[in-house]
């Protein structure tokens, strides 16, 4: 019986088992989308009750096998960005599947209107009134920029911007719509993500004073993190930004994430800089000998051929220090390198969004020892709390550490002796040449006509590697923001939606430099020995703003409105220390360690601001006719209790023709798509740079019996009020085959009045010689501007071509001006060789150059010891030759308005003189001397000679570029330009000269040297004659075109790239600044202007030329 139920028993357990190997089964496939297998997709087995019994993932090619315990449950295969895919089992055993993007909508199409943010109101493009221009930053993909505004050279129409030199951290000056303050302020406000850019000392600076890398940090934002620039050009358009959008508004926005899977992207750029071939200077043998003429010429006297230092006297222990033919520039420049490291995770999915970055950007001068590094990293958060409510945030962080040089070595390297070595050198015993590594500076008992030049001149190669100057810069910005949409969600519902914003600020400058005592030989006790220094600055600032905007819903809808109100705080503080020391331990750059002390200071400051707005826009028949109101109100703590507000209104229309009945032809017959007008009006206003001016402040001031006094430091500013700028702006677009080809013009017209002037000189009766500030002047810009957009406006088959393409013109005009700025600006000529008269007058524009007019050289002698019939048969020989001549074409003499000479009582001809005043003359002109034109035909040469000369406004300034594509493969080009500016090349007038001991270019081998030469040179005379006054002879065309890039890049087909786990592969190469045609006979045509406009070019390190290779990855 007992093995009958042992039979029994086992036959129960097999039935059992094979019923439940009936109900588990294997089952297996692959999941993939449209552009091949997926990685890593969740498979799972889902009972009646949505409980995961099992679960598998998908390989690298997309397989996966699993057992599923009920064939009777569903199979659910889900990935990020893609649809959940439900299903059933039953007896399949393969599973092949296709997953469909989850954002797709299949068999609809939609027809949605470009929508944009203007004033903080969200409407249709079609209904934006103001003038402004979007740049879009993937148009610069595979391109290097150290920061944002060296990619917006040439794009935008009306902004000008001019790199200040080739030097790392040289930065860019920009001018929106030319220059509305004379001594203030002249930069464009910088928007980022909404957020004003705050300067890190806590006061307004001149950014064409800054350099790039101090731009691209204040600005804390990866030039790879920005999606989009927006550039506000009128006053209507700027007004909601009150008194911070006089010059303009670039408004920032920076990349976030977005619903989907997460992707990886990394994107590595190298460059390969160097700079253009530069001056052609005079090698160590031709200096020499133009030394010693040029110390003989003035006292026939050849002590100069008798110096050690340029008499090649082999006997004297120096001789091999002074036997060279150096290339100092050559020394000092060389190849540099930037490597540009980005990458970023973006992905989230229904409730969520993100965008994490991190940036590393080191780059190496074309100079010696120039090098920046920066490090970057942004976090971008989106929470969507419900359909309702979303919250924000957004945390960012830029380090930088700029290494500069001491001081700036091109110039020094222009001018020092060729003749003299880099490094120490010597002949041993064996007569055998030794070069040691020991720098070689000048000795101090060198030849006492270097004294104050030569000798003062530290060798460039021993300056840029031994000294240096550092910047070290550390910001953080976080933020957080709410969005709730209070009423409705849909377009026919009325809205109402609230913002608030709330963003801290804190921001580290700090800048070092150090000057070893290896530099000088004139001992310890030398203010340059081992000299340091050290300045810090911090700031915190905290600003909250909050936003109703309210929509409501109409049913009549042709009729549109949309309101906002806004109320925002600024508040933050800030302090500086400064020291300097000099005779500290080698080896120690501390100021601090027991040195000479011979500078120190530090202060606090605070800042307080108030802004609030409203603004409106009213739309009529869809967008046909619109209307846009603003006005801001700001309170800053910058001025008075009675001066504290300002007002800022702002008004402008749009009327959209091409929306009229009457147009409908021109859609037909012209593929016109777009034809508006956009009248507008606003104001805007400034504010001075300094805080407590309506304050009494105290400052140290020396000493009273031993003890450090403190006195007042200036007089109350109660009184200082806002300037104001009033602007006009008459605006156009218009567009052509569906909007392939667009453009839009813009008239414009403003005034800044009660000009806020620094600096204000008043009578020392008062106790003070100026004011901080003063109201006072107004300045007038007026011009157009006009700009082209063509997207692939040409289309063969896979070909395409697109094109864009900005004019702009911009005159200025001095309106009012009080009588005692006039007087102190325009002070009388000081007679010296280079200088120029400063010279401002009302109706005339900034910017205007005064000076002589230079004609030539005299090409013979005024001989004192010619009688009356020596000088008439002197004037025969000439008319023989030429009868149309004159004697004061040959001769330094003078003549009248209708070109005769001019004779004394003595029958001879009155000779050229430079200032004659009180009966006697500064100096009078001989043979081999500048001939400078006597306007009034008095024989003599003085500040009743000076004219116009020219001015530094460009009279046109722009850009344009071609991009050729097909399929994935573009070659895209972009060029600038500038026409009718004029520049004084003072850098050529400094080897030129022939007046110091410093080196000269080749040019002055074409000098005159005896009687009868004919030459545009005049003669070389050490410290002596007025050969080089401020004259047309140094203003130069700067007109140029340039060609900003060339790039040629590819996009692999991603579908290529699925199976190597690739979602993208971009590669481009690129030539930078490849050409330039100009008359400027400069290193760089491209010269920023002075506070006053005027460009003077001072030997700047020219813009480098260079090659990049790019490399982006997806994953």
């Amino acid at each position: 019986m007992k093995v009958y139920k042992h039979l029994l028993l086992t036959f129960l357990c097999v039935v059992a088992s094979v019923s439940t190997l009936s109900a588990q089964q294997r089952i297996s496939g692959q999941v993939s989308d449209a552009l091949g297998p997926l990685m890593m997709v969740n498979v799972v087995e889902m009972d009646k009750d949505n409980r995961y019994v099992n679960h598998a993932t998908t390989d690298f090619d997309g397989n996966f096998t699993m057992i599923v315990k009920n064939n009777k449950n569903k199979l659910k295969i889900s990935y990020v960005g893609f649809k959940d895919e439900i299903l059933e089992i039953g007896d399949r055993t393969v599973f092949n599947v296709v997953m469909q993007d989850e954002n797709l909508i299949q068999e609809v199409i939609i027809q949605a209107k470009p929508r944009t943010n203007s004033g903080g109101l969200n409407i249709l493009e079609r209904e934006v009134s103001v003038a402004k221009q979007t740049f879009k930053m993937s148009e610069m993909e595979g391109l290097s920029f150290a920061s944002v505004d060296e990619a917006l050279q040439g794009q935008i129409a009306g902004l000008d911007i001019v790199f200040n030199s080739g030097d790392l951290g040289s930065g860019t000056q920009m001018r929106l719509r030319g220059t509305s303050t004379i001594n203030g302020n002249q930069e464009p406000l910088i928007v980022v993500n909404d957020n004003i850019f705050e300067m890190p000392d806590g006061e307004d600076l001149d950014l064409s004073t800054a350099n790039e890398e101090k731009f691209a940090q204040l600005l804390s934002v990866n030039p790879d993190d920005i999606e989009s620039i927006e550039v506000l050009k009128d006053a209507s358009a700027s007004a909601i930004w009150g008194s911070r959008g006089s010059n303009g508004v670039i408004m920032i926005k920076t990349k976030r994430g977005s619903r989907g899977k997460t992707k990886v992207t990394y994107s590595y750029r190298y460059t390969n800089a160097w700079i253009p071939k530069g001056l052609n200077l005079l090698n160590g043998d031709d200096y020499t000998m133009l030394l010693k003429e040029e110390h003989f010429n003035p006292t026939q006297s050849s002590t100069a051929s008798d110096a050690n230092e340029l008499a090649y006297n082999m006997s004297w222990a120096e001789y091999e220090n002074y036997n060279n033919n150096t290339d100092w520039v050559k020394e000092i420049s060389k190849h540099g390198h930037t490597h540009d490291h980005n990458i970023s995770l973006t992905g989230g999915g229904e409730k969520a969004t993100f965008r994490i970055s991190g940036g590393y950007y080191t780059q190496n001068g074309q100079i010696i020892k120039q090098n920046l590094d920066r490090f970057t990293t942004r976090m971008a958060l989106d929470y969507f709390v419900s359909d309702r409510i979303k919250v924000s945030s957004d945390f960012s962080l830029t380090y930088t550490n700029n290494d500069q040089n001491y001081e700036g070595l091109l110039a020094n390297a222009q001018i020092i002796m060729p003749n003299m070595s880099v490094y120490s050198e010597y002949r041993d015993a064996n007569d055998n040449l030794v070069v040691t590594d020991d720098y070689y500076l000048m000795r101090q008992d060198a030849w006492n006509k270097f004294d104050g030049n030569q000798k003062n001149i530290v060798n460039p190669v021993a300056m840029g590697n031994l000294a240096w100057k550092n910047e070290k810069s550390y910001r953080i910005s976080p933020q957080i923001s709410l969005d709730y949409q209070l009423l409705g969600l849909e377009h026919d519902q009325t809205q109402l939606r609230y913002y608030g914003m709330v963003y801290m600020d804190a921001a580290t400058l700090s800048n070092a430099s150090y000057r070893p005592g290896s530099l000088t030989n004139k001992g310890f006790s030398d203010a340059s020995y081992n000299a340091t220094s050290v300045n810090d600055n911090k700031t915190l600032s905290f600003n909250t703003r909050h936003r109703l905007t309210f929509t409501p819903h109409f049913e009549n809808e042709n009729h549109m409105l949309t309101m906002m109100g806004q109320f925002e705080l600024s508040t933050g503080n800030g302090n500086s220390q400064y020291s300097s020391s000099y005779g500290v331990p080698t080896g120690i750059t501390s100021t601090t360690a027991g040195t000479y002390l011979d500078g120190s200071s530090t202060s606090t400051w605070q800042w307080r601001s108030v802004g609030m707005v409203y603004s409106a826009v009213y739309s009529f028949m869809e967008g046909r006719y619109s209307a846009t109101a603003t006005l801001r109100r700001d309170g800053s703590t910058k001025f008075g209790a009675k001066r504290r507000w300002g007002n800022f209104p702002g008004l402008s229309l749009r009327w959209n023709i091409i929306d009229e009945p009457w147009m409908e032809w021109t859609k037909e017959n012209m593929k016109l798509s777009m034809l508006s007008f956009r009248p507008g009006w606003g104001m805007t206003g400034q504010q001075p740079g300094s805080e407590y001016l309506h304050y009494t402040t105290y400052n140290t001031t020396g000493q009273y019996l031993g003890i450090t006094s403190v006195a007042q430091s200036g007089l109350m500013l109660t009184d200082l009020k806002w300037a104001k700028k009033t602007e006009y702006n008459l605006g156009a677009d218009f567009g052509f085959f569906n909007d392939k080809l667009t453009g839009g013009f813009n008239y414009y017209d403003n005034t800044t009045s009660d000009q806020l002037m620094g600096g204000y000189a008043i009578p020392s009766s008062n106790g003070y010689t100026s004011l901080a500030y003063k109201n006072t002047g107004s300045v007038r810009n007026y011009g157009w501007e006009l700009n082209f957009n063509g997207n692939k406006f040409i289309e063969i088959g896979k070909f395409s071509i697109s094109a864009y393409a900005n004019f702009s013109q911009n005159f200025n005009t001095i309106l009012e001006m009080e009588e005692s700025i006039l007087n102190e600006a325009n002070g009388d000529f000081n007679y010296s060789n280079g200088s120029y008269l400063a010279r401002i007058q009302i109706g005339n524009p900034l910017g205007s150059l005064y000076g002589f007019r230079y004609k030539g050289v005299y090409q013979n002698n005024y001989n004192t010891n010619w009688t009356r019939q020596d000088w008439a048969d002197a004037l025969s020989k000439i008319k023989a030759k030429d009868p149309e001549a004159e004697l004061h074409d040959f001769y330094p003499v003078a003549c009248d308005d209708q070109g005769n000479t001019l004779y004394g009582a003595d029958g001879k001809p009155l000779r050229m003189v430079y200032n004659y005043a009180d009966g006697k003359a500064a100096y009078a002109f001989r043979g081999g001397d500048a001939i400078y034109e006597d306007i009034n035909k008095d024989g003599n040469i003085n500040q009743l000679d000076i004219v116009y000369l020219g001015n530094s406004n460009p009279k046109l300034q722009g850009g344009f570029g071609l991009t050729f594509q097909y399929k994935r493969l573009s070659l895209k080009s972009q060029f600038t330009y500038r026409y009718g500016v004029d520049v004084l090349n003072t850098a050529r007038m400094n080897v030129e000269n022939m007046y110091t001991n410093n080196n000269q270019s080749i040019a002055v081998n074409w000098r005159w040297r005896k009687d009868g030469d004919v030459t545009m040179m005049p003669r070389a005379l050490y410290n002596t004659g007025y050969n080089w006054l401020g004259s047309d002879r140094y203003l130069e065309d700067a007109s140029y075109l340039r060609m900003s890039y060339l790039q040629l890049s590819y996009s692999v087909d991603p579908a290529l790239l699925k199976k190597y786990g690739l979602s993208q592969l971009y590669l481009s190469g690129s030539a930078n600044n490849l050409f330039i045609l100009s008359k400027y006979t400069g290193l760089d045509p491209e010269i920023g202007a002075d506070g006053w406009g005027r460009a003077f070019d001072n030997s700047k390190t020219p813009r480098s030329r260079s090659f990049t290779l790019s490399l982006t990855l997806g994953f």
